[in-house]
């Protein structure tokens, strides 16, 4: 199988995306049950969180590529990442972030909040699946146990989102 270049950066977008844009999405639908402010916070958060992954995907990689280097001038013989290879991973890092929005928001624009919240979810998962399946087949491992592991780290992220969201339901009718 072969990886496509900066496919660690699409891989970090999609996983990171999932998550912190379904959490924004989950906690705010239970919060405030307002399609507004749903938008308005999956909207605002993903494009952040896409600008965050990509920025700091590019720095960690530039980093990484400083080791590489320093490491091959004391002797140790390491591969050394592209300039390119570093640039590509913090585009998709960015792609896949803004893909994962796209995918995650889409319900809500054509359906009523719940049923919407109940697609982004399922989406989730199965993006989150889809991930597991190809980096379990890249790693030589089982790819469905490498998916189901991707779809309960998912699961455990949404089930945090929807607690805060709860506990801030229940803070914001006090107020």
């Amino acid at each position: 199988m072969k990886l496509i270049e900066g496919f660690q950066g699409a891989a970090f977008g999609l996983a990171d995306g999932v998550i912190c844009i379904l959490g924004m999405i989950i906690g705010v639908a239970v919060a405030t049950s307002d399609l507004k402010l749903i938008l308005i916070a999956a909207v605002a958060g993903g494009i952040a969180d896409a600008l965050g992954n990509a920025i700091g995907f590019y720095m960690s990689e530039l980093s990484e590529r400083g080791s590489q280097i320093h490491s091959q001038k004391h002797g140790v013989n390491s591969a050394i990442h592209s300039l390119r290879e570093v640039l590509m991973s913090g585009v998709f890092s960015f792609v896949a972030t803004i893909f994962v929005l796209v995918v995650l928001l889409a319900p809500f624009l054509l359906l009523d909040i719940g049923k919407a919240l109940i697609t982004s979810i399922l989406l989730s998962i199965a993006l989150l699946f889809s991930l597991g399946v190809y980096v379990g087949k890249l790693s030589e491992e089982s790819a469905l146990r490498t998916g189901i592991k991707y779809i309960v780290l998912g699961i455990i992220g949404a089930a945090i989102s929807y607690v805060i969201g709860d506990v801030l339901k229940i803070w914001l009718s006090a107020l």
